[in-house]
């Protein structure tokens, strides 16, 4: 590696050398895309012409046509790479020192996050008129809070009928397409056991009792309804969270809902048991989250809400403590 190699050149090297083994293949493909985007934004600059206002204006090109989030990614990439060039000595500063990314791409809402408790309740009734596995799915989700790559990746092996508990230990590498797979959680604290409520229970008992005892269940049961194809080399079908997002869009309209997406529901989930008054490091473990400070950066909002209905509770305590009381003594 010199220094006068071309700047995507070098990024797409040490993407091979040092990033490509350690990420998964949806997240190599980020760093393929981020290549391909300093190649045609800035396919003459070099490794020894990269200093701050080079990368600021890299940056800003970029956000033109990126959302602020998609820009930070992108930003994070280039900052790695270039940190790397500078412990190797191959340029003789940090380039990004004090940058941040930057969008001019309006970001657009195009989704409610949560459903409040009587919209959750509309599209549950709506759910279970609905005689389709993903009506299923969404229901079960909305019930229990899972991630969608690991509500695909449950089994009938995960289910504890007597003890009413499922265990989440995989995940169903869904975006990998034709070649999904088993795979790992998100981390390592996403292993968890939940409870589940009765009919939790007779739903995915449903689609339980038609697999083996390691297939994916809601994989299985979505590869043999319409609209979803696998080819003949495929054991099961290509499921996208696009295609789902569609299916649960209609379901939201005809419940007269906000429009959520599949990761809504685990948003809804969330805020169903802050409502009910369940501590947030119960919630932070049925989430599988690495512990409380993470749910609270996510549900801050239904914090401050639940904050509020304490404060209520409290001072309606305190405002009654010394009155007289009707009962006799």
């Amino acid at each position: 590696m010199e220094e006068n190699q071309l700047f995507y050149e070098y990024f797409g090297d040490w993407f091979e050398l040092f990033k490509k083994a350690e990420v998964k293949p949806v997240t190599a493909r980020k760093y393929l895309e981020a290549q391909e985007a300093i190649k045609e934004l800035a396919p003459n600059l070099r490794l020894n012409q990269m200093n701050r206002m080079q990368v600021q204006k890299l940056i800003v090109a970029y956000g033109k046509t990126h959302e602020i989030a998609t820009a930070k990614g992108f930003f994070h990439m280039i900052r790695a790479c270039l940190q790397n060039a500078q412990y190797d000595e191959i340029i003789p500063k940090d380039p990004t020192f004090k940058l941040k990314a930057s969008s001019q791409k309006e970001h657009k809402v195009t989704r409610a996050k949560y459903l409040e408790r009587k919209q959750a309740e509309y599209l549950s009734r709506v759910l279970r008129k609905d005689d389709s596995v993903a009506s299923d799915l969404f229901d079960f989700d909305m019930r229990t809070g899972l991630r969608f790559a690991e509500l695909l990746g449950l089994t009938p092996e995960d289910i504890n009928r007597e003890n009413k508990t499922i265990k989440i230990n995989k995940s169903w590498l869904y975006k990998n397409g034709s070649k999904a797979d088993f795979g790992e959680t998100k981390n390592i604290f996403s292993h968890r056991e939940i409870k589940i409520d009765d009919f939790s229970l007779r739903l995915i008992s449903k689609y339980s009792n038609k697999c083996s005892s390691n297939e994916p269940m809601f994989v299985k049961a979505l590869s043999n309804e319409k609209g979803f194809k696998s080819t003949k080399k495929q054991k099961y079908a290509s499921i996208y969270n696009s295609t789902m997002n569609r299916k649960l869009t209609k379901m939201c309209k005809e419940a007269h809902v906000p429009r959520i997406g599949i990761h809504g529901l685990r948003h809804t989930h969330a805020s169903l048991m802050f409502n009910a008054g369940v501590s947030i490091l119960s919630i932070s473990k049925r989430l599988g989250h690495a512990n409380t400070t993470t749910t609270e950066k996510v549900y801050v909002h239904l914090i401050q809400d639940q904050a509020e209905k304490d404060n209520r509770k409290m001072m309606s305590a305190l405002n009654t403590l010394g009155e007289e009381s009707d009962d006799s003594q």
